[in-house]
């Protein structure tokens, strides 16, 4: 019997069950290998939702905007700058998020959200999260269901795509080894995907390697939870700050600038300055020969040449491209399930 998903929100993978992210993985499949005749499913028709991007998307705008479209429902997705909308929450700014959350609950049946933004630390001190919060108490204001479409600590939606072209180039991925690496690139990226790919990859009983240069510490709740689960499925969670050891028997390799955790406190040129000092740390076609024939996985964009070479990203372990493929899938599958009673997709 299939588990109702409807009215849920998905705002980080670890809120849910592995039960319910496989229920969303078949489905993903299952569309996929519906190919263009998933179309006229109609599934979504007379749905609408509100994608509201408050950073750059190419890869996420597209895919969620396809999904949506071609199971039939409307999509909105207004510049949030045109709101009169504002984050503060204080006396003076703008519309507050309740009152915004409460009045759109009103027009769509759900809300997608892309936001990052610094939080203060018990110190008072800038730091990644906030956009964590404001995603969550917009889901506490509103009724419908809210999508995490990239905070500061969560991507759960391409994790999934992840999760999937995995077991789709390596079969049953319990046991396998994924390393996921800093890499050099001058445009300094946030937290989101190493730290969503390490706690999904736990959650699906795989062998976890983080490897970075040291001060480039990740979230430390986020990545205690992705050892937690890996501890319970009895497979190992590692550390590294040597990248050849790193990497020695790797199955996937993710290769991924991300900003240090003084990022909000540094100036950007000082953050340049900082991964500058560690431009060997890049995957190359000599550090893949170190692994057990792994495969080259990115969430996009990858900064060629810095990230990653570019007979590496061109070459037979390169599976970028079936990867991206796997967000509309995964999306479709995931607006399907918060919008229709899950009993009526199990025909599909």
């Amino acid at each position: 019997m299939a588990i109702n998903l409807q009215g849920r929100d998905f705002l980080a993978t670890s809120d849910w069950s592995k039960s319910e992210l496989d229920q969303v993985l078949d489905l993903a499949f299952k569309f996929k290998q519906m190919g263009a005749a998933s179309r006229s499913l109609d599934i979504l028709k007379g749905k609408t939702i509100l994608l509201l991007f408050f950073r750059r998307s190419t890869r996420t705008r597209t895919s969620f905007t396809a999904a949506m479209q071609e199971l039939g429902g409307f999509v909105q997705c207004p510049d949030p700058g045109d709101l009169r909308l504002s984050l503060e929450e204080k006396p003076g700014t703008g519309e507050s998020l309740k009152d915004t959350a409460r009045v759109v609950e009103r027009y769509v049946d759900a809300i997608g959200i892309r936001i990052l933004a610094p939080i203060p630390d018990e110190a008072g001190a800038p730091r990644d999260g906030g956009g964590d919060a404001i995603i969550r108490k917009f889901a506490d204001y509103t009724r419908v269901p809210v999508i995490n479409m990239a905070t500061c600590l969560h991507h759960p939606t391409q994790a999934l795509a992840d999760v999937m072209v995995m077991k789709e180039k390596l079969g049953d991925i319990r046991g396998k080894k994924i390393v996921i690496m800093w890499a050099y690139s001058p445009i300094l990226r946030a937290w989101q995907s190493p730290l969503s790919d390490a706690l999904i990859s736990a959650t699906y009983e795989m062998d976890v390697t983080v490897a970075y240069p040291e001060g480039y510490d990740l979230d430390a709740p986020v990545m205690s939870l992705a050892q937690k689960e890996c501890t319970k499925a009895g497979r190992k969670f590692e550390i590294s700050h040597d990248l050849k050891k790193a990497v020695e028997g790797a199955d996937v390799v993710f290769p991924r600038n991300w900003w240090s955790p003084r990022y909000y406190m540094n100036t950007r040129e000082e953050e340049q300055r900082l991964a500058a000092q560690h431009k060997e740390w890049k995957l190359t076609e000599s550090l893949l020969r170190l692994t057990n024939n792994a495969r080259f996985m990115h969430v996009m964009p990858f900064d060629r040449g810095n990230e990653v070479d570019d007979s590496v990203a061109d070459g037979p372990n390169s599976i970028v491209y079936d990867q991206a493929e796997n967000l509309l899938h995964v999306r479709k599958s995931f607006l399907a399930s918060l919008m229709v009673d899950s009993s009526s997709l199990e025909s599909i």
